[in-house]
């Protein structure tokens, strides 16, 4: 026992490190506050007496803590708050000189420790399912990306939880083609990896009997819609890229896909404005066209790339991502993702990800 705790203690001391000490506070706690505020912010900024609004923040928070527990430890939640209310009371009566009060601390502590030890219990429990989710989730996301045909590519995906909901996937079809999905699933965790895995499925059934994309579109609708409600859906792309440079995609609620010339210049954009799939059966979409001359290149990129937020509150926007474009005028896709990623690296600092980051580019070899 005294090894083990010698162990614990090393790497304790080993693997401290001050900015993740920091980021306690200037990222995780900021984080856990925001989401505990988020339904009382107009209350909140509504009060004009400073002490006041901090009471409704500080009412907030615990109010929060307590709706996420389950009911009975929610009792042992409120023991502990009214006998440490209580103790401060005796202790401040009594001079410091009250023996109940300290015994009252004392049992509040023990109550505290309990319940953090029944909640961590759980969390453990369930992050072992999580991490088997994300294992299986992982065989759907190619992390190296070979040449197909006549184009080159390059992808990257960053999860902002333990299982993510964004998918790329590129399958060639017969006539030397390229059959491209890109997209987002809605929300985050598992949900959004469930919504991910069905859009898969459905995307490989459907390519060897139509991979048109007014059939797969069609398809991967239908299916959303039938298997999900108007909380899951897929906001994507769908594109089959010809041998000889042209290009078919159809856009569902998703950042346009960007086109590029040779020279790092954004000359074109496909896609704007239509719904998710899985929102509504009824919703048709219009295929759009271009063609990629050699050495033009596609991007697809999911929004957490351009609605990721640095410390400040900063978003990294669209002007950062045809910024990196234009320095990378000419590079091959992977070097062009990479460097798109190292941007965001920087820009970000200690602050996480909100929601998932994908990015993908392809190039028609140049002839």
């Amino acid at each position: 026992m005294t090894t083990d705790w010698k162990s614990l203690a090393k790497e304790t001391v080993h693997s401290f490190d001050a900015d993740e000490v920091r980021g306690m506070w200037d990222v995780d706690w900021q984080r856990a506050t925001n989401v505990f505020l988020a339904d009382h912010e107009a209350e909140i900024a509504a009060e004009p007496r400073r002490w006041k609004r901090g009471l409704r923040k500080t009412n907030a928070v615990v109010f929060g803590l307590a709706k996420r527990l389950a009911p009975p430890r929610r009792l042992v939640f409120a023991l502990v708050l009214v006998l440490v209310v209580l103790a401060v009371l005796e202790h401040a009566a009594s001079d410091g000189q009250s023996g109940w009060s300290h015994f009252a601390l004392l049992v509040s502590v023990l109550a505290l420790a309990f319940l953090l030890a029944m909640e961590l219990v759980d969390k453990l429990h369930f992050k072992d399912e999580l991490v088997m989710a994300r294992e299986l989730q992982a065989q759907l996301v190619p992390r190296v990306l070979p040449e197909i045909g006549a184009f080159e590519l390059g992808g990257f995906n960053r999860i902002a939880n333990t299982v993510g909901g964004d998918l790329y996937a590129f399958e060639p079809i017969p006539g030397g083609r390229l059959a491209v999905l890109f997209g987002d699933a809605s929300g985050h965790g598992m949900a959004a990896g469930l919504v991910m895995a069905v859009t898969h499925a459905v995307f490989r059934t459907q390519l060897p009997i139509d991979p048109s994309p007014g059939a797969m579109v069609e398809a991967l609708n239908r299916v959303l819609c039938e298997t999900g409600n108007s909380r899951s859906f897929f906001a994507g792309v769908y594109a089959v890229l010809e041998p000889g440079g042209g290009v078919t995609a159809t856009v569902a609620g998703h950042p346009p896909v960007l086109k590029v010339d040779a020279a790092g210049r954004i000359v074109e954009r496909l896609g704007s404005g239509s719904y998710p799939l899985g929102i509504k059966k009824s919703v048709s979409y219009a295929p759009e066209s271009t063609v990629l001359a050699p050495g033009e290149m596609l991007l697809f990129h999911s929004d957490g790339l351009p609605e990721a937020r640095g410390l400040a509150g900063e978003e990294f926007g669209d002007t950062r991502v045809a910024l990196v474009l234009d320095r990378q005028a000419g590079a091959a896709p992977y070097t062009v993702v990479a460097a798109l990623v190292s941007e965001l690296d920087r820009f970000l600092g200690r602050a996480a990800c909100d929601d998932d980051v994908s990015i993908a580019a392809i190039r028609r070899k140049s002839a």
